[in-house]
């Protein structure tokens, strides 16, 4: 069993068992363990959630609604946060666009808290001495875990180059992608953050990117079943909140953010920087921007017949 799944699936065992009963809180509202599930390759809380959880600021924001500790399970792709949250072992999915739209189109009753960021930059990254040139890929191996943002934006990439039938995604998981493009047996595959930017500093190739092709770039999504919301009323909204409040506290403290995001992956604080420019967080959890470009994701994804069914977006978000 891969290290990543087992430390999500011993993550969510220690969630479950910590959170079997709960007590009658301020005003009367009943207190309870949120538990939140999120992909993370170090098995650790990274980005604006991390630098939250140091800070107190997702804790402090949603204890009015009842929340009296956050607990976080670690997986290795959205569809397996997906997946837990339908399964009711998670309470709040944090997953790229693509594996909460899939699910909401599979008829499963999800509603949209937040984005938790827009304007997210993803890039297809060749292996040294390889092609630079899209095309030169026809015959090679492009990879991307399926169901994931990367994926999405992989099979995007080669839809602009006119090329989705000509060249196959392989579903591998990214730290099995990146160790074939350091070995040269993978020729391509598709990485965002921090990581892009390393992997071209130490002269991997940048074949194209999201952000060359504006309906490409993605947002965050936070996700609850309806189910979890009629139990707790007020939450949805609470989240939204909390989720803006800890965008502008970064914002507010971008240059102390980029210290500890080049920290948590070792970086240089200017690299850090560059992935993670300020108009990353987004201060009201459904801006303009940050909507549009679900909207627009939704539509590549039905044209492409990559979801099951069409539903309303508009009604999908928790807006009041």
């Amino acid at each position: 069993m891969p290290k990543i799944r087992l430390f999500a699936i011993l993550s969510t065992l220690v969630v479950l068992a910590g959170c079997g009963g709960e007590a009658a809180g301020a005003g009367g509202s009943q207190q309870f363990v949120l538990r939140v599930g999120m992909t993370s390759v170090t098995g650790t809380v990274q980005g604006n959630l991390g630098w939250a959880e140091e800070r107190g600021l997702l804790r402090d924001r949603l204890r009015p609604s009842g929340v009296k500790e956050v607990r976080f399970s670690f997986f290795q792709s959205g569809a397996d946060v997906s997946s837990a949250l339908l399964s009711g072992a998670i309470d709040v999915a944090v997953t790229g666009d693509m594996p909460a739209l899939r699910t909401r189109a599979k008829g499963n009753p999800t509603r949209l808290l937040a984005l938790t960021t827009v304007n997210a930059d993803i890039w297809l990254i060749g292996r040294k001495g390889g092609p630079s040139d899209i095309g030169a890929l026809v015959g090679g191996t492009v990879t991307a875990p399926e169901g994931t943002i990367r994926h999405r934006v992989a099979y995007g990439l080669l839809h602009a180059a006119g090329l989705t039938d000509r060249i196959q995604i392989k579903n591998v998981p990214t730290p099995e992608s990146l160790a074939g493009l350091s070995s040269g047996s993978i020729d391509a595959t598709v990485v965002g953050g921090t990581q892009a930017y390393e992997l071209e500093r130490k002269g991997f190739v940048v074949i194209d990117k999201a952000s060359r092709h504006p309906h490409l770039l993605s947002t965050e999504h936070s996700t609850a079943l309806q189910s979890f919301l009629d139990a707790h009323p007020g939450f949805g909204e609470a989240w939204g909140t909390a989720i803006a409040a800890v965008n502008q506290d970064i914002r507010d403290n971008i240059s102390a953010y980029w210290e500890y995001a080049a920290k948590k992956d070792a970086v240089d604080v200017a690299l850090a920087a560059k992935a993670e420019p300020a108009g990353h967080f987004n201060v009201e959890p459904f801006p303009a921007d940050g909507v549009a470009q679900v909207r627009a994701t939704y539509e590549f994804l039905r044209q492409q017949k990559l979801i099951d069914a069409e539903f309303d977006v508009d009604s999908w978000l928790v807006t009041s």
